[in-house]
């Protein structure tokens, strides 16, 4: 919604300088069409952001969220020194470079490891450049798979995972602890990934970070979805349901199901004890719920909306600027058109 408000003040001011060009008509409405085109196309994309999983990238078939053992990272000794190692030599507690994102913007930073597990059942996976082709990599605008480029090697995978939004090698690429297996989009927009990761924080730091070991999950041929990977897109769209629109309940539902159907016993134990009303109703702010780790993450998603409100403000100074140099414009032009009064025109000349 506030993209769509930011289009329609920025059509505005682009109407209000252009009206009195008379003369461009048809080529004005030629640009405004495609214009329009663009923001209806730019719009659609926002909505569909905001609406859930565009389910479009096939889920890899045994966890994903991998990169290479021998992948190298900066990593920050007690002493200060900083020197590369690999991810498979790393434990709890290193600090690591790392991303945060704040207001948008991205910002270097040390980070605490929270988890770092050997992956794909040991088995040894191709990589591009040290990450699988379906693990999520950080740009400059949005979040995204890495895809099949770089240099290509076969061997162990490990899932890495720090309290900072992304982590970065030591050729300075950003990378994420998720993949396509948990949310099968092609983008993810900064927005929707600050606030996921923000949402995943909130419960992970109150039952661990077990949830990036593909070991601790099993599947289920009583369940309603039997493969533990195949729920994880569900949980992904509805934990973006919840976080961005408000709408928590199905996402309350679905971690129920996921917990008592596919976490193992001495996880889902865990679970259970920091949330012994998961499942509960949430539009009671019924107390014990998973939802309710998630939405006291929300406050710092204000950030964003803080950034979104000062774009518009701006936007409305330049809107009534624009109108007063228009107004300005035609007053002039009228004035131009006017013919000048002359003193002496009721008494000619003999």
């Amino acid at each position: 919604m506030s993209r769509l408000i930011l289009y329609l003040l920025l059509g505005l001011c682009v109407m209000a300088f252009r009206a009195e060009e008379e003369e461009e008509e048809e080529e004005e409405e030629e640009e405004e069409e495609e214009e329009e085109e663009e923001e209806e196309e730019e719009e659609e994309e926002e909505e569909e952001g905001d609406g859930g999983v565009n389910v479009n990238i096939a889920i890899p078939s045994d966890g994903g969220a991998c990169v290479s053992a021998d992948m190298m990272v900066p990593k920050k000794d007690s002493d200060g020194r900083v020197k590369d190692v690999r991810v498979k030599d790393l434990s709890n507690g290193d600090l690591i470079r790392g991303i945060q994102i704040t207001d948008s913007m991205h910002e270097a930073s040390w980070c605490k490891v929270e988890a770092v597990f050997p992956s794909a059942g040991g088995q040894n996976k191709t990589t591009h450049d040290g990450f699988t082709e379906d693990h999520m990599v950080l740009g400059i605008y949005n979040v995204h798979p890495y895809g099949k480029r770089g240099d290509v090697k076969n061997g162990p995978v490990y899932t890495l995972a720090t309290d900072c939004d992304a982590m970065v090698n030591n050729y300075g690429k950003a990378f994420t602890p998720i993949s396509t297996a948990f949310c099968p989009r092609s983008v993810l927009s900064l927005s929707e990934y600050f606030t996921l990761m923000q949402a995943i924080r909130g419960v992970f730091n109150r039952t661990g970070y077990f949830w990036f070991d593909t070991s601790a999950y099993h599947d289920n041929k009583t369940a309603k979805v039997p493969s533990w990977l195949e729920q994880l897109p569900q949980i992904c769209q509805q934990l973006l349901q919840c976080t961005r629109k408000g709408e928590c309940q199905e996402f309350e539902t679905v971690m129920e199901e996921f917990v008592h159907s596919h976490v193992n016993r001495r996880y889902a134990t865990i679970v259970e004890r920091e949330f012994p009303n998961l499942g509960g109703d949430v539009s009671k702010q019924q107390a014990g719920t998973i939802t309710e780790a998630v939405r006291s993450q929300n406050g710092g998603s204000h950030l964003i909306v803080f950034a979104t409100l000062g774009s518009v403000m701006v936007l409305l100074m330049i809107f009534a600027v624009g109108v007063l140099i228009y107004r300005t414009r035609v007053m002039k032009k009228k004035a131009e058109k006017e013919p000048p009064f002359e003193s002496g025109q009721n008494h000619p000349q003999a």
